[in-house]
């Protein structure tokens, strides 16, 4: 419609005028018109190339203006006729054409239809049915083809059933004898009979497909869960056999994909285990069983994986037997489990409508999944096998050896790692499932294990016990040198030896009172006072534990057993040794850091000396279990440090002494020069050194005690010798006489004393103006005698221990132990030994409840 409306006011000669009589179509035209050269040009002869030639620039523009001028007078006229409805106009075309599209797909949709529906076939017309005989083989072809419906419908049911079971051989078996079945009902490839009776199965019983579509998603579940079973480590063999027949005849995978998806099932399983540590952390029941469970899922999945597919010189694998009796139905020589021995018939035999399936075809019940045992598809290589399961044998063994390292980092007891150690060795020696070197490797791995945490135990405590020594040690050595409270606490070792013990608790809550009792009557027994033995104990208690695992707990009669324990007895020597080096330092550290010689510092000093001295004496050095010559080095040091302290203490004892040591000043009218006994001054000093030789302590070792006090009294007695003796003569060489009486006792090396006490004794009596007298001599010498034998008991400290040769009496034989010097003569005159105050003479008149 629109085209003759455009092409009727094309030929208007007058539209310009009457759409625009004064607009620039009419100045276009007067303006060609006026220059006369440029002829009318219709629309179809217009070629821009013969403008350009024909015409020059000017009037092509005289052109363009005229034919825009054309155009605008044409759209004028077009809107003066068709007015308001030019958009409607518009649209009505562009919808017409859209019409037009639309039917024609519509055109082409039915031929379609018509097409399909010409192409489809006849349905079949059944044949007049005119005997009984011929209605029985309709009514059996009908049982056959209902059999085989009835198996589709109720294969979900079953499914489920054996996947619940676990029995994925006989799913997959199953599932591919359903696809059989659903393939013949679908193609008609069913007896001859069916089909020249003219059933058309796919017609008449729709839910075939359908049921199809539900039995087809079984697939997926059958593999997913077969691979999921292969996780479970305590499966047989033959039950881990039928999973992976299942994927093999279901998911068709090749024996080597199959033995991979094991190994990767049996790594994911593994890494379970592995991931859960054993609650609660440390227990050492959990810790057992988790290391025996991966032990066992190793052990057997090797087994399985050699039982499986490991052709042996004398008998063929599972998987070979079981493909074989598939293709063949013969059961081997070599014998094959009952639940690999599965056929068709055996199989819908034990689903419970197997009575329905008795009318099955004989195709149907005799089928078997296809395989070919000399395929690469069913075979797999031994030396595929081997490396495959070497490889996972070794990773897996790392696995668990960093696990192991883990679990066990809690344990604190050198007891419980040999126990661990020792159930895993009895475990592998009573599993069959692993070769001889894999057995090997695991145990030397357990052993691995055990020797490295059982020297980090050792390093641990021994760090522990120098960190703990040197604390308590610095901390009670600064208590000493500073004089506080803690030093008030600790008793002198001779009067701590006479405390008494608490008696052991019977409380229920306390355990093990009598050994407790026990350990502080030895302490007491040894000399040992409460602070030292606290300080000592940190050391000692260590070393006891160290000499317990190694000679009590580390056992064994097996060669590996006594390797392992050599080489711990070997790694823990470089740690004891540290021990005793550390030790070592400390006290050395502390004893230099005691410059001044005070009485505190003195004190402090002396306990690190008696520390000194226990350490070289006590069961530590030798229950660390060193290198001997470190333990040799160990006590020389010691005793060179115990040296060293007590030649220091003996100066400072000695100087203090002689400090405090008055001299007597002879008074007019007093007795003193008549008196026949040593100076109470002298046996003051000498007491006072016996008291500071007890202070010490004594030592096990009454050899070394009395060489303590040999050199103290001789160093005592040369540094008195050399001072100048300004008081009564006569007493003086009492005091001289008392001195030579104790010499003698000490014996014969010390006469560079007794040369001394000669030389102090001739000046004094040449200063009296006495010569030699015999009588004077004799009388000193047994008044000495004597008074040493009263005082004996008092200064015994610095006196040597020995025993009374004669007895003049039974009861001087009975107490010759405590009176080594003998019994004093009761007819001497008695002399006192120290000055006391006269009574009073009220001191009678004083009552006394």
């Amino acid at each position: 419609m629109s085209q003759p409306l455009m092409a009727r006011a094309t030929r208007s000669p007058s539209t310009s005028t009457i759409g625009n009589p004064g607009g620039p179509s009419a100045v276009s035209r007067s303006r060609v018109t006026s220059s006369g050269s440029i002829p009318k040009l219709s629309m179809d002869s217009m070629d821009p190339d013969d403008l350009f030639i024909k015409h020059n620039i000017s009037e092509i523009r005289l052109i363009q203006q005229r034919l825009r001028a054309d155009a605008n007078a044409k759209q004028e006229e077009l809107r003066s006729m068709v007015g308001e409805r030019y958009r409607d106009l518009l649209q009505a075309s562009t919808s017409i054409l859209s019409m037009a599209n639309s039917a024609q797909h519509v055109t082409h949709a039915l031929q379609d239809a018509k097409r399909i529906v010409l192409d489809q076939r006849a349905p079949y017309i059944p044949k007049s049915i005119l005997s009984k005989a011929n209605e029985d083989v309709h009514l059996q072809a009908l049982q056959m083809v209902a059999a085989h419906i009835k198996l589709l419908l109720d294969v979900p049911e079953y499914l489920w059933r054996m996947l619940e079971r676990k029995n994925f051989f006989s799913a997959a078996w199953l599932y591919l004898l359903s696809r059989v079945v659903q393939r013949a009902l679908i193609r008609e490839e069913l007896d001859e009979e069916v089909q020249n009776l003219g059933i058309d199965v796919s017609e008449s019983f729709p839910i075939i497909q359908r049921q199809w579509e539900v039995v087809a998603q079984f697939r997926s579940q059958i593999v997913h869960r077969a691979v999921i079973a292969l996780r479970d480590f305590n499966a047989t063999s033959q039950a881990t056999c039928a999973t992976l027949l299942s994927l093999h005849l279901l998911d068709s995978r090749p024996l080597s994909d199959t033995l991979s998806a094991l190994l990767d099932q049996r790594s994911k399983s593994l890494s379970t285990l592995l991931s859960k540590p054993p609650t609660p952390p440390g227990s050492i029941r959990d810790i057992n069983q988790c290391v025996l469970s991966t032990l066992q899922l190793i052990s057997q999945t090797m087994k399985a994986a050699r039982d499986v597919f490991h052709n042996r010189n004398s008998c063929l694998s599972l998987m070979r037997t079981t493909l074989e009796f598939i293709q063949t139905d013969v059961i081997p020589s070599t014998g094959l489990p009952s639940e690999l021995q599965l056929t068709t018939q055996s199989l819908l035999s034990g689903l419970p409508s197997s009575s329905v399936f008795s009318t099955l075809p004989q195709n149907l019940t005799s089928y078997k999944p296809h395989v070919d045992v000399n395929s690469q598809f069913s075979s797999l290589a031994p030396a595929y096998l081997d490396e495959k399961l070497s490889t996972w044998f070794q990773s897996s063994s790392n696995a668990i050896q960093r696990s192991y390292q883990t679990w066990v980092s809690d344990i604190d007891s050198v007891k419980v790692m040999w126990f661990i150690r020792n159930s895993v060795r009895t475990w592998l020696h009573t599993s069959a499932s692993l070769e001889s070197s894999e057995n090997s490797q695991l145990m030397s791995l357990a052993d691995e294990v055990c020797r490295q945490h059982i020297v980090e135990i050792w390093q641990r405590r021994l760090f522990n016990a120098e960190t703990a020594f040197r604390d308590k040690l610095t901390a009670t050595v600064t208590s000493l040198a500073e004089g506080s409270e803690l030093s008030l606490v600790d008793p002198p070792p001779l009067a701590h030896l006479f405390d008494a013990a608490p008696l052991p608790s019977v409380s229920p809550m306390e355990e093990k009172p009598l050994q407790r009792y026990r350990a502080s009557l030895q302490c007491q027994l040894s000399g040992r006072t409460p602070l030292l033995n606290d300080v000592l104990k940190a050391l000692e208690n260590c070393a006891s534990t160290v000499h317990e695992d190694l000679y009590e707990v580390l056992h064994g009669n097996d060669p590996d057993t006594a390797t392992l324990i050599m080489q711990l007895r070997e790694s823990c020597k470089p740690h004891a040794q540290q021990l005793c080096t550390g030790s070592l330092e400390v006290m050395a550290s502390l004893s230099s850091a005691l410059l001044d010689d005070t009485v505190l510092n003195i004190n402090a000093l002396m306990f690190i000396g008696r520390v000194s001295e226990e350490l070289s004496t006590s069961p530590f050095i030798s229950d660390i279990s060193c290198h001997d010559t470190v333990a040799l080095a160990f006590r020389h040091q010691s005793q060179t440090l115990f040296d060293s302290i007590i030649e220091r203490w003996q100066r400072f004892t000695v100087t203090r002494l002689l400090s405090q040591h008055r001299v007597p000043v002879p008074v007019a009218g007093s007795k003193t020069s008549n008196c026949g006994s040593p100076s109470t001054e002298l046996m003051q000093s000498l007491f006072l050194l016996a008291e500071a030789v007890q202070n010490i302590g004594f030592s096990k070792h009454s050899k070394r005690h009395a060489r303590l006090a040999e050199q103290t009294v001789h160093l005592f007695i040369s540094r008195l010798l050399d001072r100048e003796w300004e008081y009564d003569k006569i007493q003086a060489l009492n005091d001289i006489g008392f001195l030579s009486r104790i010499a003698e006792l000490w014996g014969l090396h010390w006469n560079d004393v007794r040369q001394c006490l000669d030389a102090k004794r001739s000046q004094i009596r040449d200063s009296i103006g006495v010569s030699d007298d015999m009588p004077l001599d004799e009388n000193i010498s047994r008044i000495s005698k004597d008074y040493l034998t009263r005082t004996q008991t008092i200064i015994a400290a610095i006196l040597p221990y020995r025993v009374a040769t004669s007895a003049s009496s039974k009861n001087s034989e009975k107490l010759a132990s405590l009176l080594p010097l003998g019994v004093p003569s009761p007819d001497a005159e008695y002399y006192p030994v120290f000055e006391v105050v006269k009574p009073s003479s009220r001191f009678a008149l004083l009552l006394v409840d």
